[in-house]
């Protein structure tokens, strides 16, 4: 190899060492472009997640505000009113927490009168933060909802355990207090534009039974004062086989004889469950489905009667209050409940659908009778609540357990459109269990421990089931 040719190889080394250097410059420029607009979408990825949980957040503040504004106008508040009442709640739900950057214009409220309906809007700005470096400040958005406040038709049954365990620790006047609550919350208030049979509350409660009062015998078919009769033998005492000292017989022969007749009275207008093919449903009383009244057997073994709630004869004096909006009758009902007897709650829950269900109508007085199942824009709802577990049926009856019998007419109730809330108040498990198998869903089975959260319970019910639906 001539000199010539180390001095070209030396040359190339040379040229190449320069491209190699030039390389890593072009290399460090391009990475240094480059993480520019990298780090711009992480930031803006960034930003847009918090903007669109704020927007979030801010919906829902935006639904509770026209819902609150649509009970007023319910209510028979103006619109100025239901304005600054929409806007209060709007702005009082958003400083409960962190909106950090986060600025909203005040609530604009439309109001159409054909539909009923109310919209209401808002616009909102999110501070941005890593979005900064790419110039973009804030990003901005729009919410909107809309909720009838046409109240629409309800039927609100309430069934109330009265049995003897709601004597203790106040738990009657904590119920009380909390179902007067529920009934204010619910019937609108004087002002109301609207009909006010729009509302109609139901009330009945129970314990080891029903009492159905003047409604007695359109269920059972028998006057509340019958009398039960036998005629037939008897095993009775006939020959003295030993005698004391005195001459008194201390055993006896006994042989039947007869025949002989038998009669026994009693006065009641108390009810057991409905029994036979019809007892799940919600089916008028008629020939084959009648409820099960009080009877008197007669034991011609010993010549003696026994009515069939001697094991138990506890049964409450409060007379079922069909549908009305009179709300003095309801709180008169209430303020008259007192606790006695043990806990029959599949009878309360089947009684909670009769006060509802149109094919009673028989049994009701005008002015109570339901609507039907397929009534437009009606709701049907019961109310259960128990602070026990299910634990009396008729006795010798070798009916099912209360258990049994409630989730069977709970699911038949479902079946019919009924929406069914349940409050069980300091209730064991086995009574928590069926109330939450009845409610229609799991948010709408409440288990309050004490007077306050049963107020609070009964609270969310009445506001839940007003008609208010959001249609954004």
């Amino acid at each position: 190899m001539d000199g010539t040719e180390v001095k070209m190889k030396t040359g190339q080394r040379n040229i190449f060492k320069g491209f190699a250097a030039n390389e890593s410059g072009n290399v460090a420029m391009i990475a240094a472009l480059t993480i520019i607009p990298i780090v711009t979408i992480a930031g803006f990825a960034i930003d847009f997640q918090v903007t669109t949980t704020q927007k979030a957040r801010v919906q829902q503040a935006i639904d509770s505000a026209v819902l609150a504004a649509t009970k007023s106008m319910q209510d028979g508040k103006d619109k100025a009113y239901t304005l600054k009442e929409a806007n209060d709640y709007f702005t009082g739900i958003l400083n409960q927490s962190s909106h950090s950057g986060l600025t909203c214009t005040k609530i604009d409220l439309i109001y159409i009168d054909a539909t009923e309906e109310m919209e209401g809007r808002a616009s909102c700005e999110q501070k941005t933060t890593l979005s900064q470096v790419a110039g973009i400040q804030k990003l901005e958005f729009d919410v909107a909802s809309a909720a009838t406040y046409g109240i629409g038709k309800l039927e609100i049954a309430f069934v109330f355990d009265v049995s003897g365990s709601m004597g203790s620790n106040n738990r009657m006047t904590d119920l009380k207090a909390a179902a007067r609550d529920a009934v204010d919350t619910l019937l609108p208030v004087e002002g109301y534009s609207g009909d006010p049979e729009d509302v109609r509350l139901a009330m009945v409660s129970y314990d080891t039974m029903v009492n159905a009062g003047p409604y007695f015998k359109a269920v059972t078919n028998v006057d509340p004062t019958r009398t039960y009769s036998y005629y037939g033998s008897i095993y009775q005492a006939t020959t003295c086989r030993r005698r004391n000292w005195r001459g008194q017989c201390t055993q006896w022969n006994y042989a039947w004889s007869g025949p002989h007749s038998r009669s026994h009275t009693i006065t009641s207008t108390c009810v057991w469950e409905r029994e036979g093919a019809d007892r799940y449903t919600g089916r008028g009383p008629a020939n084959n489905r009648w409820l099960t009244p009080i009877t008197a057997t007669f034991n011609n073994t010993n010549d003696s009667w026994r009515v069939d709630s001697a094991a138990n004869p506890n049964c409450n004096s409060d007379i079922p209050v069909p549908l009305t909006h009179d709300r003095e009758k309801l709180l008169d009902f209430i303020d008259g409940m007192r606790p006695v007897g043990m806990t029959a709650g599949h009878i309360g829950t089947a009684w909670g659908w009769y006060l509802v269900s149109p094919d009673f109508n028989t049994v009701w007085p005008s002015g109570s009778k339901a609507l039907p199942y397929d009534e437009p824009d009606a709701t049907k709802v019961v109310i259960m609540m128990s602070d026990g577990a299910y634990n009396q049926t008729r006795p010798g009856s070798g009916n099912p357990s209360s258990t049994t019998q409630a989730r069977a007419v709970c699911d038949q109730m479902k079946a019919n459109d009924i929406v069914i809330y349940t409050v069980a108040f300091s209730a064991p498990t086995a009574g928590q269990e069926v109330l939450a198998y009845c409610a229609t869903n799991p948010a709408f089975a409440f288990k309050p421990s004490n007077g306050q959260e049963l107020t609070e319970a009964y609270k969310s019910i009445a506001r839940s089931i007003s008609d208010l639906r959001i249609s954004r």
